[in-house]
Formats: structure tokens, sequence, C-alpha cells
């Protein structure tokens, strides 16, 4: 997302990609098939609560109205502007699109490759603080934004320096690869994947980010500490490589780079500074902070401070919603003055400005559109009046275990179901729908379940042929996928023995 593929060779890559299944055929096929069961499956509903979520043991049996043609053809545009029974997508369509906008200007500016070519030079001497550094770093661009299809060409950034170290292009695949999808596993403001699970499950992508921030320290100091394990024996004994064969080779093939100049005009420093600064204001927008600790107001007497205030409250506006309390809407306009402010200071004229800002949207227009698609599927089960017998059927079966099974068991689930679906917008659209009520017939928060789909999203786009990035990255190294899964093998078990027992203590605590 940040990088271009053209910074880096593409043909050898292409030619053999493994290409993943398309979303948009996965999501249209549930979606017919959805319109199909409405002809079969008898209607049902729930009586609500006050949040509007339906109670246990109150289901009830009526009659069903098969959903045709037409309503098919209608779903994803009701999905899009919503209706009586469900809200539109389109604050979640345009977020998306409003981060494409954002990370557009960072790829313009050129702050984040300058950033951690630095980050490289000025750790190489000590290869297990690279190491550590890089992982979190990698973990950030994953946790935030979703760092995937752009893996690759941060790998040649790190490969020279890796390799001049003497170890081997596996260690430096294993901190793209684990570290941008162990970000990508916690996802703790990830709009691709948190926010759009999220707003599918009708709740803040603010609950649950305490546990997914302290999922993101834990397994990122994990995999760090694997890595730099792996790394050692390599050092110590360079024939325990499984590129042993070739590390002569891979040293001449990625040279490193003599007299490179890495430094950041002061422009781009600022810029970058507007990058974690937007982050760290989204991160504290998002937190329920009365809902931690109801002494916790400082957010709330901040804005009645400002919108009261003669002046101030006049120029910034009456409406000002408090940190703690922003939805999609909020975050939407935080990214586009974002955007714009970084192309002020970049000197860019406001027509590039708009440009970028443009062009940032256009390129993840493809990614919005799926989420009302998604939503059409809830607009059919809920015009079908099935959403309720096919909760109700969870309710009897799955819902009946332990939570700890459940929450074990649909991690298995998700694991599976990335492993075909490994678009982190296609999957939450294909499954949230029906996870997320599921999960508070079964005792479990909704949160929860999202932190869920994002562990099993996470470790499949680490060893999957289906993932993109392991496939570009291994492809760039010259490492065979086989020895890609031998390297990686120990690696999984231990991340899903961890992934178990952090779920566990989720739902204990």
């Amino acid at each position: 997302m940040l990088s271009k593929k053209k910074d880096a060779p593409q043909s050898p890559l292409k030619k053999k990609q493994f290409k993943s299944p398309n979303a948009y055929v996965i999501i249209f096929m549930i979606m017919v098939f959805v319109a199909i069961l409405t002809w079969f499956v008898p209607g049902g509903t729930y009586e609500l609560d006050e949040a509007g979520h339906s109670i246990a043991g109150t289901y009830t049996q009526v009659s069903s109205n098969p959903q045709g043609i037409w309503d098919i053809i209608m779903a994803p545009i009701i999905g899009m502007v919503g209706n009586e029974s469900i809200s539109g997508a389109i604050s979640i369509s345009l977020n998306v699109m409003c981060f494409g906008a954002l990370l557009e200007m960072m790829d313009e500016v050129g702050c984040i490759k300058l950033f951690l070519k630095q980050i490289a030079v000025k750790n190489q001497k000590n290869y297990h603080a690279l190491i550590t550094i890089l992982v979190f770093v990698m973990g950030a661009f994953g946790t935030i934004q979703g760092c995937y299809e752009e893996g690759f060409v941060y790998l040649m950034m790190f490969l020279p320096i890796v390799l001049a170290l003497g170890l081997d292009t596996v260690v430096a695949v294993m901190i793209v690869v684990f570290g941008s999808q162990g970000g990508c596993l916690a996802s703790i403001v990830n709009p691709f994947s948190t926010g759009i699970a999220s707003g599918i499950a009708g709740i803040s992508p603010g609950e649950g980010m305490v546990a997914r921030a302290v999922i993101f320290v834990v397994f990122m100091s994990f995999i760090s500490f694997f890595i730099c394990r792996y790394a050692d024996k390599v050092k110590k004994d360079p024939t325990k490589s499984c590129q042993y064969e070739r590390m002569e080779e891979d040293r001449k093939l990625f040279p490193v780079a003599e007299g490179e100049d890495n430094t950041m005009s002061k422009q781009q420093r600022i810029v970058l500074g507007i990058f974690i600064a937007t982050f760290v204001i989204m991160i504290l927008s998002l937190v329920p902070w009365t809902s931690l600790n109801e002494n916790w107001t400082f957010f709330e007497t901040l804005n009645d401070w400002i919108t009261n205030a003669p002046v101030l409250g006049a120029i910034v506006g009456k409406s000002l919603i408090p940190l703690g309390s922003w939805y999609f809407n909020e975050i939407n306009g935080l990214l586009i003055v974002a955007t714009i402010i970084s192309g002020f200071v970049m000197k860019y004229p406001i027509e590039k400005t708009i440009n970028i800002l443009i062009r940032g949207a256009a390129s993840l227009v493809s990614t919005a559109f799926i989420v009302p698609l998604a939503r059409g599927i809830q607009v059919i089960m809920n015009g079908g009046m099935i959403t309720s017998t096919i909760l109700h059927l969870g309710e009897t079966t799955l819902s009946t275990l332990h939570p700890v099974a459940f929450v074990i068991i649909c991690l298995l689930f998700y694991f599976v179901m990335a492993s075909f679906i490994p678009s982190s917008t296609g999957l939450a659209a294909a499954t949230m729908s029906i996870m997320a009520p599921l999960s508070l017939f079964a005792g479990v928060d909704q949160s929860i379940m999202i932190i869920i789909y994002n562990m099993a999203l996470g470790m499949a786009k680490m060893i999957m042929p289906t993932s993109i990035v392991v496939m570009t990255c291994t492809q760039a190294a010259h490492i065979g996928y086989g020895q890609w899964v031998k390297s990686s093998l120990r690696f999984m078990v231990e991340m899903f023995a961890l992934c178990i027992v952090t779920l566990v203590v989720c739902v204990l605590i």
C-alpha cells in the first residue's frame, strides 16, 4: 500500500505468483446461495434487548419471505445506503478510501521508505536489535494499515543488510512476513480488518482495542524472539540454513549499496510526524475511556471547554465530538485533513494534493465496494426472515459449548476460511454478520470474535500458498515454498498455541 510494486522487479513475481480467489465472486455466490436458502429455511425472529441484540431462548418461528432476482440485485445497493432494518455501509467504504488517500500521500512523499532504511542502517551491527526493531516496525505497519501486498518491497530493502550480517534470506523474509502479518494478527486499528469487521458486527472499532494492544506487544515480542533464535542458529552454523547452498550467490545478487543517501528532508520528517500523530489521535479517539473508567473524563471535559468557549467554540464548531466517542465519520475527517496538511507541508500545489487524494481513494474502490456487497448478504437474510433461524441453529449447537471450547473451534473455522479467502475485507464480509451475533449466544463478547478473526487471518497469511506476501517474498528471495513451510512449521505450531492461550485468557478474565 505505501509502496508501489514498480519499485521492485515484477516480471518473475508475476509469473509464479499464486492467484487468490476473487472476493467478489465468492461473496456474490454466497449471496445467491443465501437467497436460495430463503425458499427452504423457515423464517424466525428473536426478541431484542435495548442494544438491539437478540435474546437467547426467545426464538419463535414465523413465515419466511423468499428472495428473488430483484432482491439480489438491490441487496448490495441497500447494503450501501441502508434501510429501516440495516445501517448503510457507506461510511465504512469511505473510510477505506480515505485511508487509501493518506497512504498514497505517504508513498508520494517517500518518508516511510527512508525511515525504514535509516533504521536498518543504524542497527546493522547488532542483528538482534535490528531484527527486533524491524519486526516491531513491520508489525506497526500491519496493525495500523494492513501491510500485505507491498511486503516484498520492504524485503528488497532489508535483504542486502541481513545478508551482509552473515544471515540468510529466510531471516529477511521472516522479518517481513511474520512481522507484518503478526501486526495484522493484532490489528489494533487496521481499517481493512478490524474496522470493516467491527462495522459489520455493529460495534465500534474501539471495543477490544486495549486487548488488541496487549496482543500486539506479546506477539511481536514472541516473533522477534523466534527470528533471533533462528538467526543465532544460522550465524553459528550456516549449514543449518535451507539456503546454505546459495548464500554466496544471494550476497552477490543483493549487495549493500555504497554511499546511498537516506537522509530525510525537513518536510519529510514533518510528514512522517503527521503520519504517526494521525494514528495516535485515532487510537485515542476510539478507546472508550469512560467505559474503561467512569472517572476518565478528561477528553469530555476538554471538549466541553472548547465548544463552550465564546470565540474558540464558534470557530471550531459546537458539534465537536470528544476523543473516545469517535466512529467512522470522524476518522474519515481526520484522514482527509492529515492528507491535505501533508501536501501543504511538502509545498505541493493544491491541485497535486487533490489528485493524490483522489488517486489514493480510487486505488481502494475495489476494496471499499466489498463492504456493501457483504452487507447485501445481511439484507437478503433479514428480508427473507432467516437470520434468526440460522442464529437459532448456532444457539442450539456451537453456542451450547463452553466459551473456551467455542473460541478454539471458531479459531480453527476462521483459519480454514482464511486459507481460501485471504482477503481481510472478503473474509469479514463472508462471515462476520453471522459469527458476531453467534458469539453473544455463546457468552463471548463480540470484540473477542474480532480478535479470533484477526488471529486466524494473520496466521493464514504467514504460511498458506494463497497468501500474496508469502508467495511474492519467497519468490523474490529465491526460497521454495516447501522450504518456507519447513522453516516456518515450528513457528506456526507455537504461534497457534499462543493464540489459544491468549483467547482462553480473554474469555476467562
